[in-house]
């Protein structure tokens, strides 16, 4: 028997939350209703053989393994409704994955997010580049050293010409920049002072940037971090579906000085 009998080659996962999607999504179930006994004994199989090949590689997938565990116990265990109420027990509360599949499904937002951007990432890598204009020279000149003491703008400006002598710039089409100088201090005052003025002082992120355009945006954005590490306002999100809100300090009132920030 040779060397290569004893190989062990094992499918690679991201964590415990990727196994376990895996084995959901090639099960065909709905994540809110997953077997979680099937689950657990497939998890614990692969587990098995992960442990048997890299120890320190199946910690993570130990505390799931021994999270699965629990629940599929729990499962298992007979209902015992309070005093008065004898459907408690079977409350959308009670149920023990219900943990388990918040996990899951903030897990597989954020997968698919990845997937998605990714997927950008090769589209634009794949794209052409701007076509060469006929009679250009195919094969680009030899670069040569150049001491930086020995450069002027002439060469620059020669350097320039040779690039877009190469480039058929009809096909860039137009792009133009929007210089916005309005200081950060500005977008400061203008956010503090709508917090100000809406009751409750609270504003959710995206309506600090409702009818903006990309340059206030970017401006608001500014403005917005730095109030924060200034203390003025304060940023939360009680969960991950929730809107992000971003409120006044109640350490530090609308009336106290800017930084200097630009």
């Amino acid at each position: 028997m040779s060397q290569n009998d004893w190989l062990v080659r094992l499918p690679v996962f991201q964590g415990p939350l990727d196994l376990l999607l895996f084995l959901v999504r090639r099960a065909e179930v709905d994540i809110h209703d997953i077997p979680i006994h099937t689950l657990t004994d497939q998890y614990l199989e692969y587990v098995r053989r992960l442990s048997s090949v890299d120890i320190d590689l199946a910690g993570e997938f130990l505390v799931m393994a021994a999270t699965l565990v629990e629940i599929k116990s729990r499962s298992l265990a007979p209902a015992t409704p309070e005093e008065g109420d004898p459907s408690a027990a079977n409350a959308p509360g009670d149920d023990p994955r219900a943990e388990l599949i918040r996990q899951l499904l903030a897990y597989q937002r954020f997968r698919t997010a990845a997937e998605v951007l990714e997927a950008r990432r090769k589209e634009f890598a794949e794209r052409a580049p701007a076509r060469v204009r006929p009679g250009a020279a195919d094969a680009p000149p030899e670069e040569e050293d150049y001491e930086l003491e020995d450069l002027h703008l002439g060469d620059l400006y020669a350097a320039f010409e040779r690039i877009a002598a190469s480039i058929d710039l009809t096909r860039v089409g137009d792009h133009r920049v929007e210089y916005d100088d309005t200081p950060i201090s500005l977008h400061q005052e203008d956010l503090v002072d709508r917090l100000v003025r809406i009751e409750a002082h609270r504003l959710t992120l995206g309506s600090v940037f409702d009818g903006r355009t990309h340059g206030e945006r970017i401006g608001l954005f500014l403005a917005l971090l730095e109030l924060v590490r200034q203390g003025r306002v304060r940023v939360k999100q009680d969960d991950l579906d929730d809107d992000i809100e971003v409120t006044l300090s109640e350490e530090r009132g609308p009336d106290a000085p800017f930084a200097a920030s630009n």
